[in-house]
């Protein structure tokens, strides 16, 4: 069953938004199976990648090993970021 998409007008959200523009030096950091493809998030619908055969190819050889949150947020500090984001999926089918 398809589902209707909300859209949200953002001048319209509430809570303090300021420090996005005070603070707008930041990285989003694109985590999941996908980033082992090294080229987008639509990877699999893009490419048109049956599950099976992306399941092969990424899901039994994620592991990750070399994960360290507290090395990503110090090279992000010394960089000047401000923040950094963690996000797994961005609205793939």
């Amino acid at each position: 069953m398809a589902t209707k998409k909300q859209t949200v007008d953002p001048l319209k959200m509430k809570g303090d938004t300021s420090w996005f523009v005070r603070d707008r030096f930041g990285m989003f950091i694109h985590w999941g199976l996908y980033a082992m493809a090294a080229r987008h998030e639509w990877v699999r619908h893009n490419e048109k990648i049956p599950n099976e055969e992306y399941d092969q190819k990424y899901f039994t050889h994620f592991d990750p090993d070399l994960y360290n949150p507290d090395q990503w947020a110090e090279a992000a500090a010394n960089a000047g970021m401000k923040y950094f984001v963690i996000t797994r999926l961005s609205s793939c089918l």
